[in-house]
């Protein structure tokens, strides 16, 4: 018998990810409720919602507080939670290690908490079908994840993507019940990422860029396929291109994830060819983004970071 699994998020800007993923746990909101652990049934905690959110109407008290009763008492330990990144086009999935705390001391905003073992922290979202993506679009911060066979097939993703295996896609599509609220910027967005992947793998990614850049007024050179020198496209503005801003490119068609090195050798090339910024424009995510955005901001010239 599989292991439920469990959508939450981490805010709806992404703003308690750095939190859960460096601190092992998940968290949600509505810390102005306290600590929840001496109520011990839903209509206690539906009337304490009421009371402390008085503008909410009774519809969205009822569902509010039934997510937060799920989140306290529903899930288990051992259970799977996924956590469907923001700031970053990945998931973390891990298993829940702790029953419900309520914790002052480590984020604002992050006060109802259960304590995660993560599996991993940087999954690509398309290495989940696209039906599991739609159940991952639902617009609520906790609720379980069911349909489609997902309880088997999400650790199953997960599994091939931690071992370093093919994807083994099915491209099942499902029924949307249009009566569920869905995050359709997140499923547009997962649209186009299935579609780059497919479309423009390996060199031609680079062509899909520097079609970009040109669209935005830049005169794009493509190196090659072949060695580049490290970088894959040089642009700049005016008619020949020589003119400011000048950027070098680097373009990472894999899905494996790439660390610091690759920022610090298109670092090197800015330098080297006198180029105002560094780009690099990324399927999969990079290892410790967030590292590399501190050491980046002492640097006179500015490097970015483009995941699709």
């Amino acid at each position: 018998m599989s292991n439920p699994i469990w959508l939450v998020r981490a805010g709806r800007t992404g703003h308690q990810e750095n939190a859960a993923i460096e601190n092992n746990l998940v968290a949600i909101g509505w810390e102005e409720l306290g600590d929840l652990s001496t109520v011990n049934d839903r209509q206690t905690l539906i009337e304490l919602y009421g009371e402390t959110y008085i503008e909410d109407k009774a519809r969205a008290v009822s569902n509010m507080a039934n997510q937060i009763w799920r989140f306290a008492n529903e899930i288990k330990i051992g259970d799977y939670v996924v956590l469907p990144l923001k700031t970053e086009p990945v998931i973390a999935i891990g298993r829940v290690m702790g029953p419900y705390e309520f914790n002052t001391a480590i984020a604002d905003e992050v006060r109802h908490i259960r304590r995660v073992e993560w599996l991993t922290t940087n999954m690509p979202r398309t290495r989940l079908d696209q039906d599991l993506l739609y159940s991952l679009g639902a617009y609520m911060t906790v609720c379980r994840i069911q349909r489609n066979d997902a309880e088997t097939r999400i650790p199953q993703a997960m599994h091939r993507y931690v071992n370093g295996l093919d994807p083994a896609s099915t491209t099942q599509v499902s029924d949307i019940d249009m009566e569920e609220i869905v995050d359709l910027e997140a499923i547009g967005r997962d649209q186009i990422r299935i579609l780059i992947e497919r479309e423009f793998a390996g060199h031609r990614l680079q062509d899909l860029v520097a079609a970009v850049l040109k669209v935005e007024g830049f005169q794009p050179v493509v190196s090659p396929p072949g060695k580049d020198g490290g970088v894959d496209i040089l642009a700049g503005k005016g008619v020949l291109g020589l003119e400011e801003p000048r950027i070098c490119v680097q373009v990472k068609a894999t899905t494996s994830s790439a660390g610091i090195d690759v920022i610090n050798s298109l670092l090197g090339v800015v330098a080297g060819y006198g180029a105002t910024y560094g780009l690099v424009v990324s399927l999969a995510d990079l290892q410790k983004t967030h590292e590399i955005k501190q050491r980046n901001s002492s640097l006179k010239f500015a490097c970015g970071i483009l995941m699709i």
